[in-house]
């Protein structure tokens, strides 16, 4: 089955590879140990992104806004893309070093796609707004 991406999906992606290049980097002078960067990086990704406006953005690129957090739901989710990054920091780091950060954000936000859990994230963590 062939999987057409559309072009915005791409540029989403590259932004959030270059999102979590940029977390990686202070990070990597102070951490040493792959895994717990690997960790950190995703974990933050996802939380900061909370934070810093990032899902409030995606929400409203779809005309909609962000519902109020679940704190529990926010870490859990963070814990889970921690986890995420370190499978595939150890699956790819030793080809890419670096870069692999930026590869693992953009990969990740397309199979998120298309597997249906950026609709579930509009889905129930975005509402209607009133135009």
């Amino acid at each position: 089955m062939l999987v057409i991406i559309k072009m915005n999906y791409v540029i989403e992606a590259f932004i959030i590879g270059c999102y979590s290049l940029l977390l990686s980097l202070p990070l990597s002078v102070i951490i040493k140990d792959n895994n717990i960067l690997f960790f950190l990086t995703g974990f933050l990704k996802h939380f900061l992104g909370h934070y810093i406006g990032i899902h409030s953005i995606y929400c409203e690129m779809h005309h909609l806004r962000l519902n109020k957090v679940n704190i529990i739901t926010l870490l859990e989710q963070s814990i889970l893309e921690g986890f995420l990054y370190i499978v595939g920091g150890n699956l790819i780091f030793k080809y890419f070093n670096v870069s692999s950060f930026f590869i693992i954000g953009f990969i990740l936000h397309i199979v998120f796609e298309i597997i249906g859990i950026h609709r579930s994230f509009i889905s129930n963590s975005c509402s209607i707004t009133k135009l």
